[in-house]
């Protein structure tokens, strides 16, 4: 999935819960989004190591598999909140042997469906989980640590201006909101 809107060690990334994603859809499209994949479903597989959770150090390790889109990730996010690297792929079935091989175990699937647009410098991420509901992230990428506090500026003015406000900001990840239902 090399693309200029994935280069970057950092990611400054705002979510936000969506009642009405049509209309966000709407909002975006009107401010000259473009689409990159549409409506693809995504497969995370988290691992752990048993008696060193990664979680409790801040730090989450996923095999991603994207269809129809065929795009397949292994993403590691920490320990900073910003810090996203991400690898293509050719096969999850073999980087799942190899990562069990090194004593990591399945901790968790996470499904939802997610589309991709760009608008300008950011990529927005419209998904859907089944149990959580609809989201909008809005995102850019950088290799600038001291870049992220202006970008996250920058990344809340665009939310408003694409009528997101604070009362609809979700400051948790996927996985821990999964681990509260």
């Amino acid at each position: 999935m090399r693309h200029d809107h994935f280069i970057g060690k950092y990611e400054a990334e705002l979510k936000f819960h969506l009642s009405e994603p049509d209309a966000f859809l709407q909002r975006i499209t009107a401010a000259g989004a473009q689409s990159f994949h549409l409506d693809n479903r995504e497969i995370d597989c988290y691992y752990e190591l048993p008696g060193f959770p990664l979680i409790n150090h801040g730090v989450s390790m996923c095999i991603r598999e994207m269809q129809p889109s065929g795009i397949k990730l292994w993403i590691v996010k920490g320990p900073d909140a910003s810090e996203c690297e991400a690898i293509n792929i050719e096969d999850c079935e073999k980087v799942a042997s190899m990562v069990k091989k090194l004593g990591f175990v399945p901790s968790l699937r996470m499904e939802k469906n997610r589309s991709i647009y760009f608008l300008g410098r950011y990529h927005i991420t419209i998904d859907h989980l089944p149990t959580l509901g609809h989201f909008a992230e809005i995102a850019i990428m950088t290799d600038d640590e001291s870049a992220l506090p202006s970008l996250l500026q920058e990344l809340q003015q665009k939310a408003q201006a694409l009528g997101l406000n604070e009362s609809m900001r979700e400051k948790r990840s996927y996985r821990q909101m999964l681990s509260q239902t």
